[in-house]
């Protein structure tokens, strides 16, 4: 009993340590999706590409940005930033995260303006796109 407690406590804590970056689930989903794009682009102040995701998977959007040159992270090395997306020029939230969920959507064509920034306010990227919710 005492052999089993020795390897199953050390075992615990180990897992334990191990759950601090977990994505949430629901950015993680799987299926049928309305609408899908993946779109690289390049901007000429930075050195690598940025990449957008977005989906449409009934009336939320899902959106995953990629930048090697900026973090979302706090406790990073690299530079830090936020993500700003507005719908239809009105103000659609502040993301922290590379990964993010816009809930309830109103049905219809939006036009959508995301904008990456660094802690000191300075625009690094820009895209805009649209987004049709049915």
């Amino acid at each position: 009993m005492k052999k089993i407690l020795l390897f199953c406590i050390p075992a615990l804590f180990l897992l334990n340590g191990c759950n601090n970056d977990v994505p949430d689930p629901e950015v993680k989903e799987t299926g049928q999706a309305q609408e899908a794009q993946n779109e690289t682009v390049s901007a000429m102040a930075m050195p690598k590409d940025v990449t957008v995701q977005y989906l449409v998977k009934g009336n939320n959007l899902y959106v995953d940005c990629k930048a090697a040159t900026i973090s979302f992270r706090e406790d990073s090395d690299k530079e830090t930033g936020k993500i700003l997306l507005s719908l239809d020029g009105k103000p659609a939230g502040v993301f922290n995260s590379a990964a993010f969920v816009v809930r309830n959507v109103a049905t219809g064509q939006h036009h959508a303006h995301l904008k990456i920034v660094n802690n000191k306010g300075t625009n690094i990227f820009e895209k805009e796109f649209n987004v049709i919710i049915n």
